[in-house]
This record gives structure tokens, sequence and C-alpha cells, in this order.
């Protein structure tokens, strides 16, 4: 009996575990997409909503900084790195659940 309350403890421990990080993901994926919209429209980085969105954001784009050279189509930026971060923590966290899938008994 013991053993089903704790196994029971553990998976609802994960289960929440897993809803945060879902929605950690969306709220990550959705701050850097309004970093690349900005960007891509040329918003004013002095205005205080667009550089408080660039300053906070920058901590997340910095890993992937430099991997590709920013690109200018048509008279627009397209800056890389964000790209490249939405990309890259897609892919960790889709991994992350792939291997705790592959671990776990149970389907979350």
């Amino acid at each position: 009996m013991a053993p089903q309350v704790i196994n029971r403890f553990f998976q609802k421990i994960f289960s929440l575990f897993y809803f945060i990080l879902k929605r950690a993901l969306l709220l990550v994926e959705f701050f850097l997409f309004l970093r690349l919209l900005l960007k891509f429209l040329s918003a004013n980085p002095k205005s205080l909503v667009v550089s408080l969105i660039y300053q906070y954001s920058d901590i997340l784009v910095f890993p992937f900084k430099f991997i590709f050279p920013n690109i200018y189509w048509q008279g627009y930026f397209i800056e890389t790195a964000t790209l490249s971060a939405m990309i890259g923590y897609g892919l960790a966290v889709f991994i992350f659940f792939q291997l705790s899938r592959f671990f776990s008994n149970d389907q979350v």
C-alpha cells in the first residue's frame, strides 16, 4: 500500500512539473516572438515597453548570439539569434519531454 501512495505522489509531482514546464515554454516562446516581431517592424528601442522586452529577452537570446548572421530581407531586419533561441528552447524541452516519457511508466 505504501509504495502505491508514494508512486501516486511522484506521479502528481511529475504532472505538476510537466504542466509548469509547458506553460513556461509557452511564455518564453511568446516573449521571444514579441522580440522578433518588434525587431522585424523596427520598433523604437527608446520606448519603455520595447526597451523592457529587449532588456529581459536579451538574457534568453544571449546563448544563441553569433551563431548565424542577421538577415536583412527587403528592408526588414530578421534577428537570427532570436529565431535560434526559439528553436533551441523548443527543441530542448521537446527532448526533455520525450526522455521523461521514455523513463516513466505512465504517459502524461
